[in-house]
């Protein structure tokens, strides 16, 4: 294993503290993001000897949780778990309480969302060439869904139009499941978003770019969205385990360790699968610089469209 396990002499255990760790989860109890905080919590606690405690905090799109822990000691013992959106769209939109930069301490990436580009059957669309010419030859004509104003998946379908150059009126759902529904019944042309990939596996709906930095293991004949000429439109969607500001470098190489050591253990990553969840490590400072750079690029287009909260 290489990286921060090789690159870095951590020692394999809390050895900063005696004390219980604290994950805030910026999720409410029962969901994926939910399930994933509690396998890492569990993983952790054995790797660093120390119990590992979940905390739920989910209200106000994950600034509560993200608010206690920039507030809190660098010491190590409360740590964050949460997505990007935190980080990259929520402050644009809302009065957050907190920098989303400055105001966190990288420590490792967990996981990337498995996302995909489809449109409705019905749509006389085969390809996403065919759909970007849709859109430009019928104005004002195509809809997108998306699971709500702000999402992370509104803003990166919002950045692929404008990329692409065609008009397309944004549909705003709660949540996930009523906008894939909406497609299902003809009322939605397309979507960005995970639930839709099940459907496209069982032919209700047609996918045509997978939304991340790799295609789709369960469907490895749609190319990518860089692949098929948008290398711009930034596409990731992480969770990732950041801590207050100023941590100590030894202590946050040891939790990079531990979930490096975590990541690469088959058995951990059959768990993640298991949940719709792709396993992906980068380091501390990989992780800052995807966290700036996701900052800068969501803030410009939210600006550019417009968009704000609800």
């Amino acid at each position: 294993m290489s990286g921060i396990a090789a690159g870095l002499s951590a020692p394999a255990h809390a050895a900063f503290t005696d004390r219980p760790i604290r994950m805030i989860v910026a999720y409410a109890a029962g969901g994926t993001g939910d399930l994933v905080g509690r396998m890492v919590a569990e993983s952790l606690s054995q790797r660093l000897g120390t119990p590992v405690v979940v905390e739920n905090q989910g209200g106000a799109g994950g600034a509560i949780a993200a608010r206690v822990v920039s507030r809190a000691a660098p010491d190590g013992t409360t740590i964050l778990l949460a997505g990007n959106a935190i980080f990259a769209i929520l402050p644009h939109i809302a009065n957050v309480g907190y920098d989303p930069v400055t105001g966190f301490t990288a420590i490792a990436n967990i996981s990337e969302s498995q996302r995909l580009l489809a449109v409705r059957s019905t749509l006389p669309v085969t390809t996403l060439a065919e759909l970007v010419q849709y859109g430009k030859r019928n104005p004002g004509k195509l809809n997108y869904g998306s699971s709500g104003v702000g999402s992370t998946l509104h803003v990166m379908t919002e950045m692929f139009r404008r990329e692409a150059g065609f008009d397309a009126t944004h549909i705003p759902f709660r949540g996930s499941a009523p906008g894939v529904q909406a497609m299902l019944s003809g009322d939605v042309d397309f979507m960005i978003d995970t639930v839709v990939i099940q459907h496209v596996l069982q032919g209700r709906l047609r996918g045509l770019a997978a939304v991340g930095e790799s295609r789709l293991p369960q469907l490895p004949d749609i190319p990518t969205l860089a692949e098929q000429g948008y290398p711009n439109v930034r596409t990731s969607g992480w969770q990732a385990l950041m801590g207050p500001p100023n941590m100590p470098p030894e202590i946050v190489a040891t939790y990079a360790s531990a979930v490096e050591a975590m990541l690469g253990d088959p058995a951990f990553r059959e768990r993640l699968g298991r949940v719709g969840v792709v396993p992906s490590f980068r380091s501390p400072a990989q992780l800052a610089e995807d966290l700036r750079e996701d900052n800068r690029q969501f803030g410009a287009i939210i600006r550019s469209a417009g968009i704000t909260g609800e």
